[in-house]
């Protein structure tokens, strides 16, 4: 097991975590996993509307290694500032 799932596993004391950080809050938990591990990055899938956690070349979420189900981008790259604020306004500062 990874030192990441490892650290996402300490997070499932509730029975609803998943849905909390898959259903709205993705990027907080994003935020958190790349506060915890400074080589992550934050990324993020546009058709998904997802966040995750980059680390090399694996995505993780609160559900855990999820690099096979998701397209991303670095949230730093992310370049559609209109849809940037709309994430931003909706899902970051909601």
């Amino acid at each position: 097991m990874s030192e990441q799932e490892k650290f996402i596993k300490r997070f499932h004391f509730s029975d609803n975590i998943d849905e909390v950080f898959t259903n709205g809050c993705c990027y907080w938990f994003a935020h958190i996993l790349c506060g915890r591990f400074k080589e992550a990055q934050l990324a993020y899938d546009p058709i998904a509307n997802h966040f995750m956690a980059q680390f090399g070349n694996r995505l993780f979420d609160i559900t855990g290694d999820v690099t096979e189900k998701y397209n991303t981008v670095l949230w730093r790259d992310f370049d559609d500032d209109l849809e940037r604020q709309r994430i931003i306004r909706d899902c970051i500062n909601f």
